[in-house]
């Protein structure tokens, strides 16, 4: 059996860029991340069995190829052309779903890197970006992680020689259905985004010189204005938050996860017992 540990990410810079041309010829805009995991995680399990893939999450069963998880093990199993090849994937989720913290997709990425374990298998770098190709760029960032800069289609991830000092966020998701990434990203206003390079550049800095309240003072998300619009009443979230002792308030990727950050673990833990009263979907982590 071998088991995995499936890691939340967070955006600390998310920058899209409104490249016409880009999007035309890829069919995406070219971003620029900055990217880090959290403590938070979600597990798997993976054990061998003869021929056939099985996926129980929460203790039920799945079969939806259309879930990333069953669906990376059946792409990995069809590159590897072995029939015989099987596994029971056993998933227990913490990371909450569809909420701008890429849960699926680290939860794709942690399957392929378990079964070439327990397969005993290897692939190329071509096979494994065919792969991810199929299932979601996300993925290339969670087959590296840690602290990176993610570029272009989200491809292209360097490892930063910087490592990040630990933050707290205590995170909370409403309760509230969105639109796709996808429709995020077509519906976006062009003349709102790409234009925050300056924070890019300060929280570069502030990482290699360990100043917290400077890497938290420049995070960045250019989704935040599309959201913001379309769910007016995240913004009370964020007044909770800031009123809990939060020094910056964050929505994660394209949401809807609302991210408050603090500098102790202390200041965390109290904000997370007062504002549990309010909210049911509420977690408490840290940067890894």
């Amino acid at each position: 059996m071998i088991k995995e540990r499936a890691h939340a990410k967070l955006n600390l810079n998310l920058h899209i860029f409104p490249d016409l041309k880009f999007k035309k010829e890829t069919g995406y805009y070219p971003i620029h991340f900055i990217n880090c995991e959290l403590e938070l995680h979600d597990d798997l399990s993976l054990e061998k069995q003869e021929g056939r893939i099985t996926l129980t999450c929460d203790n039920e069963e799945l079969s939806n190829d259309e879930n990333l998880v069953y669906k990376a093990a059946l792409l990995l199993k069809k590159e590897i052309n072995n029939a015989k090849l099987g596994v029971k994937i056993t998933l227990r989720k913490r990371i909450p779903i569809k909420a701008g913290l890429g849960g699926g997709s680290s939860d794709a990425a942690a399957t392929i890197r378990g079964l070439l374990k327990l397969w005993d298998v290897t692939i190329t770098p071509s096979q494994q970006k065919g792969i991810i190709d199929s299932l979601g760029s996300d993925i290339f960032y969670f087959m590296q992680g840690g602290l990176c800069e993610v570029l272009s289609k989200g491809e292209s991830v360097v490892k930063l020689s910087a490592s990040l000092p630990k933050l707290w966020a205590v995170l909370i998701t409403p309760p509230t259905s969105k639109p796709s990434t996808a429709w995020m990203y077509k519906n976006i206003n062009t003349s709102t985004i790409g234009l925050s390079l300056d924070k890019l550049n300060t929280l570069k800095d502030g990482i290699v010189h360990k100043k917290k309240k400077d890497i938290i003072n420049s995070v960045h998300n250019d989704f935040e204005k599309i959201i913001a619009e379309l769910y007016p009443t995240l913004e009370n979230i964020k007044k909770d938050l800031k009123s809990s002792g939060s020094l910056h308030e964050l929505i994660a990727g394209s949401g809807l996860t609302i991210v408050g950050f603090y500098l102790t673990k202390q200041s965390a833990e109290k904000a997370f017992i007062n504002l549990q009263i309010k909210y049911k979907n509420i977690i408490w982590t840290h940067t890894k």
